[in-house]
């Protein structure tokens, strides 16, 4: 009885531990998943800040992330109007919201857009200055008179919670943990909290006074990634980084203290090929109110006058002071315009102070308003050493080639220079060159995407033993 007993147990348990021991298939199904968040990723071109990426992040890593394109639609709505869809042209997995050329672990998957969409704007632009103002300037037979002319400036307005981007994911979406994510849906608004881009949120606000508060010269300040903590330690100090000043042009006067920053590469330039310290100022009018000729002062416009150039000598110390990782012996200029103008006298101000300068569609030395001619070897003499590399398009309508060439040719020729470069460009239409804005005076969208002129400038040194004027 016993016996019969244990073998109708055994043989009463055999199929329960047989089946226990097989694995058990679940099929996979998508699920929902809602997509964590959202965020735009903007660049810095040559025609302005751009969207150019979205970073949408998942619960957990992406299991893959390339050849996603076709699974993903964009639509960008403007005051609840449509303005079309944007163009995918690469995904990848990413480990945070940035762009990157290898792929890596992690939550966010990157979408690439296509930057010339023309859908692909953060802001508008208000145009202030419009109507012509009076100048001084001399005419064919060299005698004094008055020009009007109008020197328009572009203001940003961004669209902030106007603009939204709607995403759809119409594909499925397989995670590391073995989720198969289904399609869904997400929106996201351009704020500013919504928004990440690798050097623009890094700028930061500040400003400069001189005798008066009102006498003021605001401007953005880029600083390298080191803590506070770190940086008052000797061993940081030690790592030492150039200083880039960019100066704007006329179209970037403001009192925004940031349209000189979206206009064009020249605040991000030198930071594409190493990590450094810029400042970039803004002037807020035409004329400075605070070096008028009605007065008796010398005056000018844009960087011209004496006020302007002392506020910012005066921005350039205070910095130095505050940051003791700035390299003395790399200190560089970098002008566009107006602001090749005002980098020039800058040089002559302080002829043994800067190490290079590249100086874009500027004027002759020493032009007050609309008032040139006044170039001579006698007042360059103090740059017959200076590494300048100047930069013009011969068809250049709004600054004429000429004051390039005459700067050059006194510096080469006249006082030898052995450390000046002249480059100049022709032009029939956009693209030449690497001009990608419709117009020859923007010389700068080709230097600044140059790899020989950002090296070239980021290799001169000044040698710190000559005396500082």
């Amino acid at each position: 009885m016993l016996k019969s007993n244990i073998l109708f147990s055994l043989l009463f348990l055999f199929p329960a531990v047989l089946f226990a021991n097989q694995s058990v298939t679940i099929p996979d199904e998508p699920q929902p998943s809602k997509i964590i968040s959202a965020k735009l990723i903007t660049e810095l071109t040559a025609k302005g800040q751009k969207v150019s990426a979205l970073a949408l992040e998942y619960e957990d890593e992406l299991f893959n992330g390339e050849g996603l394109e076709t699974r993903y639609q964009i639509e960008v709505v403007l005051d609840g109007k449509s303005q079309g869809e944007r163009q995918i042209l690469r995904s990848y997995g990413m480990d945070k919201p940035t762009l990157s050329a290898q792929a890596k672990s992690g939550h966010y998957l990157i979408l690439e857009l296509n930057k010339e969409d023309a859908n692909a704007d953060l802001y508008s632009l208000r145009t202030e200055n419009s109507e012509p103002m009076l100048f001084r300037a001399k005419n064919e037979q060299g005698e004094m008179i008055q020009r009007e002319i109008v020197q328009s400036n572009r203001v940003p307005e961004f669209y902030q919670q106007r603009l939204q981007y709607h995403v759809t994911q119409q594909g499925l979406l397989k995670l590391s943990n073995g989720k198969t994510v289904a399609p869904q849906n997400i929106s996201v608004t351009a704020e500013a909290k919504n928004r990440h881009n690798l050097w623009f949120d890094q700028f930061a606000a500040d400003h400069v006074s001189l005798n008066d508060p009102k006498n003021i010269l605001h401007y953005q300040l880029y600083k390298p990634h080191f803590t506070p903590d770190n940086a008052k330690h000797q061993s940081a100090v030690a790592q030492q980084y150039p200083l880039t000043i960019f100066l704007h042009g006329s179209g970037q006067l403001g009192q925004d203290n940031v349209a000189q920053l979206l206009s064009s590469q020249g605040a991000i330039s030198t930071l594409q090929y190493e990590e450094g310290f810029v400042l970039a100022p803004q002037y807020s009018s035409v004329f400075d109110p605070f070096d008028n000729v009605k007065q008796g002062q010398r005056g000018g416009i844009h960087w011209q006058t004496e006020n302007r150039r002392a506020l910012l000598l005066a921005m350039i110390d205070k910095t130095l002071q505050q940051h003791p990782q700035i390299d003395p012996a790399r200190i560089y200029l970098v002008g566009l315009s107006r602001g090749a103008e005002g980098a020039l006298y800058l040089l002559l101000d302080r002829p043994h102070f800067f190490a290079a300068a590249l100086l874009m569609g500027g004027r002759e030395a020493y032009s007050v308003e609309w008032i040139d001619g006044n170039a001579t070897q006698e007042n360059l003499a103090s740059l017959a050493n200076m590494p300048i590399w100047f930069f013009h398009s011969k068809e250049d309508k709004v600054s004429p080639v000429a004051g390039s060439r005459i700067n050059y040719q006194i510096l080469s020729q006249q006082l030898k220079n052995p450390a000046v470069k002249y480059t100049e460009f022709s032009f029939d239409q956009a693209g030449d060159n690497g001009i990608v804005n419709n117009n020859p005076h923007n010389t700068w969208d080709a230097v600044f995407n140059s790899p020989a002129a950002q090296r070239w400038l980021l290799q001169q040194t000044r040698t710190l033993n000559q005396t500082k004027e």
